[in-house]
């Protein structure tokens, strides 16, 4: 587990406007499970196995850590084990693995996991853990064959408990959840300007109450007993702890505690005791490398003081980590690069952690900018990996504040995605702000991500705080930048271009639930040469099929929990300092109650002035801690304005929105009323009367165009397709399917849906709806799912839906997953394709919709069921 020991990656600087990455979409939306990280070769059987117990082959020979972490598993769902009746569980050594890797066969004889090592066994049972589906109290997996192994040795995560201390449990806690997702460093900042948190029984003052910052946990350290059990405790999850000792910055505690800096003669020697010391408590093997800090500081002796800190290390046989930029050091010592201003091209390895602090991100970027960075770039060196970093800067009233007020395990879980599988090797610098844009590949394949993202915070972290919700259904306008509020004009009379001071401005097309105008770091935004004194605006449409209130997330400036520097707390009765609104249906929408009202911290710009960094934050200062807005909704479509100004150069300038349930809602920035001919026969299909044990046929275009009850000689068929259909139309006109109480049911719909930019996750979520709403109206109907069928682009007809295949089939692999008691899927798509993969020319006449030819076979596929 140890980086000298890892053949180790190099990534060079990425070149160009492009998105490359590893995976194809369609292999990540097809996956019958979402595992995270995603392996790097697999095949799917498309079945399932079910298990209910499992027989443990010698589980009296496995160590004790993977015995204990198979019956977790067994725990979390609920599987029992048996000698006689259960399942084959078996592990197998093969050599010829990576130290890493592992091989996991689920096949109808069991489970088997091989690996040269412990830690891929332990890791193979970490796929098992996210392969196995809960349903109806019974235990599924999909059959497989897997082969995986790491892209970096080194896949990590910092934690700093010099600023605010944190408890042994929440430790364990957090390394537990390292473990489930592959992680296997843990780099353990131990000391920083506030408090030293390391026993020393040379220097006991260094823990004493008194030289530790007042509000920062005085007293608190971890004794050498701690730091041992900590180490043992991670060594069985097969994670290092790194330990950070830092010197000679951010040492204001030793200073105060030793009344010398560290870098002086006598500062010297009393660090060179502090590392003996630290050395002969902590052994070689439990420890084999340590980290140094050596970053943000200016001093008269840098060689000197540098040699002889590693030099004590390499006596006590341990290797070197500092941070870069920091003091040099020779081409032995492992650099940690945070900054790229200093990246010089050297002989040494590099681990990065370069934009990636979590305490700096706002949640819903956060995750983009570790999704789309890839690991290394832009240095040259020989990266042999990643550390996640977590800065806790600010004062935390407790302990759990830290993960309440920062997106640690979001962060944490696509960290461990990106440093296992390594998959995005170029992407445009953009996307660490921006969604990329509507239906490109990048789109595509983040919208995968973040729906496999937000399973494992349904799945797993149910009791965690986890601020993130999916956002590549969210679709935005936006405008300006106008001086001030010159824009206003935009509440009473939108356009689609404006001619403002000569030139002249149109609407830009947005996405996400945080739209970023400009950031602090200059990183990108959607209008990055914008200025303070600017003001953009937002418009969106969001449809809801009743109406309700919504709970909803809004925010304007996200403050960075980095540094307390930012606008503020709005006064009473708005918004924003800068003066933003939010209007619905042209109704202002109520500011929240600010407990604070018009607080502002010290400075400006700049690093936070003590008693603002002293100052914790409170609930309301964070969008996702403080109550959410309430969003009155009317059935139908409803218009949502935003005013977004921007009052200082430091300002994170932003606005965010996040409805926290979206099952009836659909965003959009061009409302999609329901055509005439919608409305002529949905009124139509009302005056018609009920008859018993209807079957009943329902969809878009591809329904609508077959004389169903002629074709089956069956007066009892009903033809309820309507040309140009989508799943909101369905839903709008289902009660007159259920009034009649139908016998059957046979839906096909949602490949208008996806021609107008809708995902096949939108298509699955009103599908659902649909079906429970046909279930709860009429209990005994039988509802036949049937697949969407394949398109062709051969004839140049209907391009916003020949180019859907893909999405096609992500929907259809959802609509099987839908069946269930009285819901039947039945595949149509894989009869009606051709050699390509698209649909055969054999059964259409544009691409699109069915020939004669086309209809008699979906006849003869559906049958067995109509009768």
């Amino acid at each position: 587990m140890l980086f000298i020991v890892f053949k180790t990656v190099s990534v060079c600087a990425q070149e160009g406007n492009v998105f490359e990455s590893k995976f194809a979409v369609e292999q990540l939306s097809t996956a019958p499970a979402m595992l995270i990280p995603f392996p790097q070769q697999l095949s799917w059987d498309n079945e399932f196995l079910e298990m209910s117990e499992w027989d443990v082959r010698q589980a009296e020979i496995w160590p004790e850590p993977l015995a204990g972490e198979l019956m977790n598993i067994a725990g979390f769902y609920g599987i029992k084990t048996s000698r006689e009746r259960g399942l084959s569980v078996e592990f197998k050594s093969n050599n010829d693995l990576a130290p890493e890797a592992y091989r996991l066969s689920v096949s109808k004889k069991g489970i088997q996991l091989e690996a040269a090592t412990e830690a891929g066994h332990f890791y193979a049972l970490q796929t098992l853990r996210q392969l196995i589906q809960k349903k109806d109290g019974r235990c599924f997996t999909p059959l497989c064959e897997i082969e995986d192994w790491p892209a970096y040795p080194a896949r990590g995560y910092m934690l700093d408990v010099g600023r605010n201390f944190q408890s042994m449990a929440s430790l364990k806690q957090q390394i537990d959840i390292m473990a489930m997702y592959k992680m296997n460093v843990f780099h353990w900042h131990l000391t920083d300007r506030p408090a030293w948190r390391i026993e020393s029984k040379w220097y006991p003052q260094l823990t004493a109450a008194a030289n530790h910052r007042p509000t920062r946990d005085p007293g608190k350290f971890y004794s050498y007993d701690d730091i041992r059990e900590l180490i043992a405790y991670a060594r069985k999850k097969h994670i290092s702890i790194i330990p950070e000792i830092d010197m000679p910055g951010h040492s204001d505690s030793f200073v105060k505690s030793m009344g010398v800096k560290m870098e002086s003669e006598k500062g010297m020697e009393m660090l060179e005791n502090i590392l003996n010391e630290f050395f002969s408590e902590i052994p070689q093997e439990d420890c084999p490398i340590v980290h140094i800090g050596s970053d943000e500081v200016h001093i008269d002796n840098p060689e000197e003081f540098i040699a002889r800190m590693v030099g004590v290390c390499k006596k006590n046989n341990r290797d070197v980590i500092i941070w870069n930029p920091g003091l040099n050091a020779d081409s032995t010592v492992v650099r940690q690069t945070w900054q790229t201003k200093h990246l010089e091209k050297g002989a040494f390895k590099e681990i990065d952690s370069w934009n990636n602090y979590i305490n700096n991100g706002e949640p819903m970027t956060q995750v983009l900018r570790l999704f789309f960075k890839p690991i290394g770039y832009p240095s040259d060196n020989e990266v042999i990996g990643g550390i996640l970093c977590f800065w806790p800067d600010v004062n935390l009233e407790q302990e759990a504040d830290a993960f309440r007020q920062n997106p640690v395990y979001p962060s944490l879980l696509t960290y461990a995605w990106k440093t296992w599988t390594a998959d995005v090797s170029k992407a445009p610098t953009a996307f660490y702000t921006l969604l990329p844009a509507k239906g490109t590949p990048a789109f595509e394949y983040f919208s995968v991500f973040e729906k496999i993202l937000f399973h494992h915070k349904n799945k797993f972290f149910t009791a965690l705080p986890f601020p993130y919700f999916p956002q590549s259904d969210k679709e935005w306008k936006l405008i300006g930048p106008f001086r001030e509020n010159e824009g206003d004009q935009l509440l009473s009379r939108l356009r689609d271009t404006y001619t403002y001071l000569s030139r002249e401005i149109s609407w830009k097309n947005a996405g996400g639930n945080t739209l970023v105008i400009k950031d602090r770091f200059k990183l990108g935004g959607y209008y990055p040469e914008a200025e303070a004194g600017q003001t953009v605006y937002a418009l969106t449409y969001i449809h809801s099929d009743i109406a309700r209130t919504v709970d909803t997330w809004i925010g304007f400036e996200t403050p960075l929990r980095a540094n307390r520097v930012y606008t503020g707390i709005p006064v009473q009765g708005s918004w924003d300092v800068s003066g933003g609104g939010v209007w619905v249906n042209d109704e202002p929408l109520p500011a929240p109650h600010w407990e604070n009202p018009g607080w502002r911290p010290s400075k400006s710009e700049g690093w936070g002035a003590p008693q603002d960094q002293e100052t914790p934050w409170a609930k309301e200062e964070l969008y996702w801690t403080r109550t959410p807005s309430k969003v009155p909704l009317k059935k139908g479509w409803n218009k949502v304005f935003v005013k977004i100004p921007c009052s200082s150069s430091y300002q994170n300038w932003m606005f965010t929105f996040v409805p926290l349930e979206m099952e009836g809602l659909q965003f959009s920035t061009s409302p999609l009323e329901h055509s005439t001919y919608y409305y002529q026969k949905k009124t139509h299909f009302e005056q018609l009367p009920n008859s018993r044990k209807e079957i009943i046929f329902i969809g878009d275009s591809i329904t609508d165009g077959c004389e169903w009850s002629e074709m089956f000689g069956n007066k009892k068929i009903k033809n309820r397709g309507i040309s140009g259909d989508i799943t909101q139309g369905v839903l709008d006109r289902l009660e007159e399917t259920t009034d009649s109480k139908p016998k059957k049911v046979f839906l096909m719909i949602g490949i208008n849906d996806l021609a107008r930019g809708l995902t096949a996750e939108y298509v699955l979520t009103n599908t659902r709806l649909i079906v429970g709403r046909i279930r709860e109206a009429s209990p005994k109907t039988q509802i036949f799912l049937q697949s969407l069928l394949p398109v062709n682009d051969y004839f140049g007809k209907f391009d916003g839906h020949t180019d859907k295949n893909e999405a096609v089939k992500t929907v259809n692999l959802g609509l099987q997953k839908m069946a269930g008691e009285n819901v039947i899927f039945i595949n149509l798509h894989e009869k009606f394709l051709n050699g390509e993969g698209k649909l055969n020319l054999d059964y259409t006449n544009d691409g699109l919709h069915l020939n004669g030819n086309g209809y008699r076979l979906w006849k003869e596929l559906i049958e067995g069921f109509v009768k």
